[in-house]
């Protein structure tokens, strides 16, 4: 093994077919859906969805090997390297949105800072329709052939970037770290310049992937309020893949403006993608549509609440922030948790909820549980998300300064 390699930090699953096989995922389009190509054997993440899910259960499939690590080059090694007109396949390490977005600004960068370079992505899975914003890259969306892979100069594990490793407890802004690493500057901003009105088209999406990010419906009920009393074409869009979706509608009531409808979501995040790009205005969680409006500038309010606009914005200025003005015996926001954790003998919340250290919450919950976001979702907020029901008038004088 060269000295500038090392093993990457995942594992990969070494697999053969004794027949041609294709596979996509259902929430990504159709244009990345894979088919084998007659090599001898195909990797894939261990721990992705075509491993899980599809190669035990499928007859002429061989798993050769689930402890396989692919040599990367070293983090040491990004700054020193000249990739100039090269193949570089990047090893995705997830395809949670707002990271995704951060890693294909990043590509565009460097696709900038090295004409002629072919770059690649690897398990990018549910998020390949962001990669495909980024101009000629290939992408491998859950596996790739030993054929394939052979064609690349270097392989580049993207989790070795500082931070990624502890990224659950506080939160990276991927594209800046990313081009730190490497040592090329950001690509420079197209400012998109605010120009709403009546019919503006104006998307709210209140929903994240935690409770601790989740805004209060009762927030939303009376954003939309406000919105209604205006001429504005206002989508609210909620997450089908989310299983409090129901409830959370149930909760916001009945629209009482024509110009108000609700979303459940769409198919594939391409279409999430389309939406925001079509919105004049945006109201947002923190959560992975927030970091999409970088892709397109598009203006908006974003509300944090456990981790910091101020570092997930970074150098994008299209989104206003709002950030939660909570700060009790334990905790102030933000505390820098993403999701909520767990104390040894099971109890589950943050700093404030349970008042307690965040040295005394060092596990996860086990397992996901519907019941248990709804709990935090409608019952028991934690209180930086409480909070933002009391910020109410703040926030609303933020959306004024743009909308009236």
């Amino acid at each position: 093994m060269s000295k500038h390699l090392h093993p990457a930090r995942k594992k990969f699953t070494r697999f053969s077919s004794r027949l041609p096989f294709e596979f996509g995922m259902p929430n990504a389009s159709n244009i990345h859906k894979q088919a084998s190509d007659g090599s001898p054997v195909y990797f894939t993440r261990s721990s992705s969805l075509l491993r899980r899910q599809v190669l035990e259960n499928a007859p002429s499939v061989t798993i050769k090997s689930d402890d396989y690590y692919p040599r990367v080059l070293k983090l040491e090694r990004w700054q020193l390297t000249d990739f100039s007109k090269t193949r570089i396949l990047f090893l995705v390490p997830s395809d949670a949105l707002g990271d995704c977005v951060g890693m294909a600004l990043f590509m565009r960068s460097f696709s900038k800072h090295y004409p002629g370079t072919e770059i690649a992505v690897l398990n990018s899975a549910s998020a390949s329709d962001i990669f495909a914003l980024v101009p000629n890259i290939e992408i491998f969306q859950l596996f790739i052939s030993a054929h394939q892979m052979a064609r690349f100069n270097h392989i580049i594990d993207l989790s070795e970037m500082e931070g990624w490793k502890d990224i659950a407890q506080m939160p990276v802004n991927t594209e800046e770290t990313l081009c730190e690493a490497f040592g090329i500057a950001p690509e420079p901003i197209t400012h998109r310049k605010l120009s709403v009105g009546p019919g503006s088209k104006i998307g709210i999406v209140p929903m994240a992937s935690a409770p601790l990010r989740t805004l209060p419906p009762e927030l939303i009920r009376n954003i939309i309020r406000h919105l209604s009393e205006k001429e504005f074409e206002v989508s609210v869009l909620l997450n089908a893949y989310q299983g409090i979706m129901s409830t959370y509608k149930a909760e916001l009531g009945v629209p009482e403006s024509h110009r108000v409808k609700y979303l459940d979501g769409f198919p594939t995040v391409g279409g999430l993608i389309q939406f925001i790009s079509d919105q004049d205005y945006m109201i947002l969680a923190d959560s992975g549509p927030a970091h999409i409006t970088k892709l397109f500038q598009t203006q908006g309010l974003a509300i944090y609440t456990s981790a910091s606009g101020k570092t997930l914005q970074g150098r994008h200025k299209n989104l206003r922030s709002w950030q939660s003005s909570f700060a009790g015996d334990w905790c102030a926001a933000p505390c820098g948790l993403a999701k909520l954790r767990a104390t040894e003998d099971g109890r589950i919340g943050c700093m404030g909820s349970l008042n307690l250290s965040v040295e005394e919450l060092n596990a996860f919950p086990s397992m996901r549980n519907k019941g248990m976001a709804e709990f935090f979702t409608f019952n028991q907020p934690v209180p930086c998300v409480r909070q933002l029901s009391l910020d109410f008038d703040e926030i609303l004088g933020l959306l004024r300064k743009d909308l009236d």
